[in-house]
């Protein structure tokens, strides 16, 4: 009966009905035209990401802490909250001890605590850089590690403005003394009058209870021009 009665309509108005089925053909194809698009920008999306990922993975400076349960030839594992992690080491890394004097892996021991900074590679290995031996006290003295820009050095008092890489509407006001440490990311010592700004760093600091908004710092680790990109850093606390 269906077909019948398209067939008599199709004598009569033969244009009509060939114009609608023209019109919703169309609308389909754009509807799905439309979800194909969307669909491979969404893809390439995620691909984006993915790739911004692993390609940072390498490039971005991190720190981790834990006290050593194990030392092999190129490797320290330590204990972290319960977990275990693997830090590997090479002939570029350095080894910095409780006194803030270079050192050897041959003096680390177990049960010490230690800060080290590096960098995860693409298989999420951690290639450390630079291992301080320190303390589980200071570690929780509300210890705050830093990846920045100096913005600006005072010229008149100890006091440096540090800009985190990838969070510039934020800053810390930081108070050095006679007992911060400064050195390159080789471990080679420096001094704050070789501090400039522009100059990438990763300063460990903590809150001065005294002056509000104020951070003293205990170690400057300074980076060469030509460092990869600094990870991104929390808020101040309060």
């Amino acid at each position: 009966m269906y077909l019948f009665l398209s067939f008599f309509l199709s004598l009569f108005f033969p244009n009509q009905i060939f114009a609608k089925e023209a019109t919703t053909t169309a609308s389909t194809s754009d509807k799905n035209l439309t979800e194909e698009v969307r669909e491979m920008v969404a893809k390439k999306v995620k691909e984006i990401q993915q790739s911004d990922t692993n390609s940072s993975s390498s490039t971005t400076p991190k720190s981790i802490t834990g006290t050593i349960s194990k030392i092999e030839n190129d490797k320290i594992i330590i204990t972290d909250k319960n977990d275990l992690k693997t830090i590997t080491i090479s002939e570029d890394t350095a080894f910095i001890d409780a006194k803030k004097n270079k050192t050897k892996i041959n003096n680390l021991k177990s049960g010490q605590v230690i800060l080290s900074i590096g960098y995860y590679d693409q298989y999420d290995n951690f290639e450390a850089k630079r291992i301080v031996v320190t303390t589980s006290e200071a570690i929780k003295n509300k210890n705050e590690i830093i990846f920045g820009k100096i913005a600006d050095i005072s010229q008149t008092s100890n006091v440096l403005i540090l800009i985190p890489i990838k969070n510039k509407n934020t800053q810390y006001q930081i108070k050095s003394d006679s007992k911060t440490k400064v050195v390159d990311e080789n471990g080679n010592i420096l001094t704050i009058g070789k501090l400039k700004s522009g100059q990438k760093i990763v300063a460990v600091i903590q809150p001065d209870a005294k002056i509000a908004n104020t951070f003293n710092v205990s170690q400057i680790i300074v980076f060469s021009s030509n460092s990869t990109s600094i990870s991104p850093t929390p808020t101040p606390k309060k």
